[in-house]
Formats: structure tokens, C-alpha cells, sequence
């Protein structure tokens, strides 16, 4: 090798050094997987010389559901190609459950749709969390099976490499990194290990960091009970969605309910306290089973709770609050012809760019003193307070 050639290869080296070292930097600063995933598949790019291929990083899964749910036995024989194709076919929806990001890179949106249509990303996954080994293949033609041989031909790929990154504690699949290649390759599964055991470190760290992250964050904003946000959360959340009204050019309406429980401290008193925990439990259920994914929850006391619901009338608030003391009376408390009852008071606000705007405090006193009216008016039921400032009245069917 003459000088010249040497300085290119010290050249090359050195931006590989530090484009690895700005990867590590950028991916220990952040939380946000999708971007760590994304970031450090294109320096795979670059640095293995694939064209194209998708990276999978995994939920906290249970390992027992999953070999039962296949009636396979962990420690038992690897399942054979087309056994692993049957069961991706047959179970493709409960593997995509598994995926927490999937990140494709290399693909257009065409062929990513059409891969998707298809059971061969979960086949990979599903190979990828029994065997919990890679996989190369270095020549497809000769490597491969006829029908894995066809499916590579379409995908003009001459060699492949699924990777996988485990829990260093139970050996968890916690990602599988896919590699493929345009021309046959000769590497090793050590050659390979050796120049990804950093980026796998690295990945699994960020995994793991971040589950811890967002389960201290979890704790920190949810009650432990109900699953609802805390009331320290409330006062936010609120002056979120307040703002986002003003600021829209078509306004919002925003409709508040706070419930209370019917005579919640004679359970308590009546049955003990573990019963009582059971009734909230059976509440937040029946709650969380009927809001809408864009409704905030949160516990603001003992057996009173506020909802905050966007882009929703009085009346639509009304309706799922029927439909929750629906699932209520449904519900099976083991206390005979004993049921849990609740009321409500809801108080609706139309929010617009220019036009007054309510406090937090404001709509939570209006909506207060709505469900004092309930209560004097003998419970088991819903007081609310439309856009045109009438108060109206109905009560749950027993």
C-alpha cells in the first residue's frame, strides 16, 4: 500500500470515528427511540453497505403468552421456515403488537406498503424471538430455500443480515436490526459481531433507558390505583388544551365533567377498604373502556374525578357518561344486588382566537357546582351547563 492510498484509508478512518462519536452523543442525549432507531440505521448504512432494510424495537412482551400463544416449547427444536411462516400468517396481528417503532430505510413508500401487506416482517420477528440468534446469509442462490429464494429475487437482494439485540439480564428480544445487501458477501458471524457489539451496546442502553424513563415519568404523573392522571397533572393539561382553543382559527369547545362517586365511603366502611380499592378500579376500567383517546382523566380526589373533553358538546358528554353507568350496572361487585352508582356535573366553554377565555380555576368551580346540584337533587345523575348557559338535568337509568 503506497502513501497515497494509506492517507485515504487514515482519511476514511477518521470520519468514520467521527461520525460514530457524533451518533453516540446525539443517541445518549435523547429519549425519543423513533430518532435514536432512525440515526443509527443510517450510519449502519454507511458502514456496512446495505441499501436497504428495517430496524424493529420491541415492547416489555410477556415470553410465557408468546411461546404459549404458539404452542411451542422454548426449549425445544427451531421451527422450521414454512412452520415459522404459517404461524406469522396466522398470528400476524398479535406480532405487530409486539413492535413498540419500526423503522424502514431504503424503502418507498410503495414498496413498504406492499412488504407490509405481507407476513415477511413478522416471520423475521417471529424467527428473530425464538431462536434469539442472528441470521446471516451471505449468498441467497445457495443458501436459502426455494421459497425464501423467491421472495429475495423480488426484493433483488443477494444477501441479508438479521440481527438481534437481547436483555442482558432474561435475554428478552428487545430489537432485531435487517440488513440487505445488493452483491453475496463473505463475512462471518464474528466479523460481524465484532463491528456491531458498540451499536448493539448502544441500543440496548437507549431501550432500556428508556423504559426507565418512562415508567419513573408514568409514576410521577399517574395514579397508581386508577391509572388517571394525578391533579397535579390537571392544571396543565388544562391550560394546554385552553390555549390550543384560542389559537385555532375555527375555535373549540371544550366540555369539563367532574364525577363523584354515590355514597363511595360506605363501601369503605361497609366492606373495608380493600373493597373500596376494588370499586375504583372497576370505575377507571368502565371509564377508560368508553372515553375517547383525545379525553384527559384525572383523579382530583378520593372518588372525584375530572374529564376533560375537547371538541365535544354537553350532549356527547352526556351520552359516554350513560354509556360508563351503563358498564357500572353491568358490572359484577360480588355484593349481591349491591351497584356503584355516580353523578356528574359538566360545564362547556366554546373557545375562540378572540373571544374571553375562562380560567382553569373558573371552569372547575363551574363544573363543581353542577355536581352539587346532582348531589341535592338525590344523585345518580348528570347536571350540565350548555354553550347558551342553560342548565339541564338527567338522570341514570337504574
Amino acid at each position: 500500500m503506497n502513501l497515497q492510498d494509506k492517507v485515504r484509508r487514515l482519511e476514511r478512518e477518521l470520519r468514520d470515528y467521527r461520525s460514530r462519536a457524533a451518533l453516540f452523543d446525539r443517541s445518549i442525549r435523547s429519549n425519543d427511540l423513533r430518532e435514536v432507531g432512525t440515526d443509527m440505521f443510517r450510519h449502519f448504512f454507511r458502514f456496512f453497505g446495505a441499501y436497504k432494510g428495517d430496524i424493529t424495537i420491541l415492547t416489555d412482551y410477556d415470553e410465557r403468552e408468546l411461546f404459549a400463544r404458539f404452542g411451542w416449547n422454548p426449549r425445544g427444536r427451531m421451527p422450521l421456515a414454512s412452520e415459522l411462516q404459517d404461524a406469522a400468517r396466522r398470528q400476524t396481528k398479535f406480532l405487530r403488537g409486539l413492535v413498540e417503532e419500526q423503522i424502514f430505510i431504503g424503502y418507498s413508500t410503495e414498496k413498504r406498503q406492499r412488504i407490509l401487506q405481507t407476513s415477511l416482517v413478522e416471520q423475521s420477528l417471529l424467527e428473530c424471538l425464538v431462536s434469539k440468534s442472528p441470521r446471516l446469509v451471505n449468498d441467497v442462490p445457495a443458501e436459502l430455500s426455494a421459497r425464501e429464494r423467491a421472495v429475495a429475487r423480488e426484493q433483488r437482494t443477494k444477501a441479508w443480515l438479521n440481527w438481534v439485540v437481547l436483555h442482558p439480564e432474561n435475554s428478552k428480544l428487545l430489537a432485531k436490526l435487517h440488513m440487505s445487501f445488493r452483491t453475496t458477501k463473505r463475512h462471518t458471524r464474528d466479523t460481524f459481531a465484532r463491528r456491531m457489539r458498540p451499536f448493539e451496546n448502544l441500543l440496548r442502553y437507549r431501550i432500556l433507558h428508556t423504559r426507565d424513563f418512562r415508567r419513573v415519568k408514568y409514576l410521577s404523573e399517574r395514579d397508581v390505583l386508577t391509572g388517571f392522571y394525578l391533579r397535579s397533572v390537571l392544571a396543565r393539561r388544562m391550560a394546554e388544551l385552553l390555549d390550543e382553543g384560542g389559537r385555532r382559527r375555527s375555535g373549540m369547545t371544550l366540555s369539563v365533567g367532574m364525577i363523584d362517586l354515590d355514597h363511595f365511603k360506605r363501601f369503605n366502611d361497609q366492606y373495608g377498604h380493600a373493597m373500596g380499592d376494588r370499586v375504583l378500579r372497576q370505575f377507571s376500567q368502565a371509564v377508560q373502556a368508553t372515553v375517547r383517546d383525545s379525553d384527559v382523566v384525572c383523579r382530583f380526589g378520593g372518588e372525584e374525578f375530572v374529564v376533560l373533553f375537547p371538541d365535544a358538546p354537553a350532549s356527547a358528554v352526556l351520552n359516554i357518561f350513560r354509556r360508563v353507568h351503563r358498564r357500572l350496572r353491568e358490572t359484577d361487585l360480588g355484593l349481591g344486588s349491591e351497584t356503584l352508582r355516580f353523578s356528574a356535573g359538566v360545564a362547556t366553554v366554546s373557545l375562540r382566537p378572540k373571544g374571553l377565555r375562562p380560567s382553569t380555576d373558573e371552569l372547575l368551580k363551574a363544573a363543581d357546582d353542577l355536581l352539587l346540584r346532582c348531589k341535592r337533587g338525590g344523585r345518580n345523575r348528570c347536571c350540565w351547563r350548555g354553550l347558551r348557559g342553560r342548565v339541564s338535568e338527567s338522570v341514570f337509568k337504574s
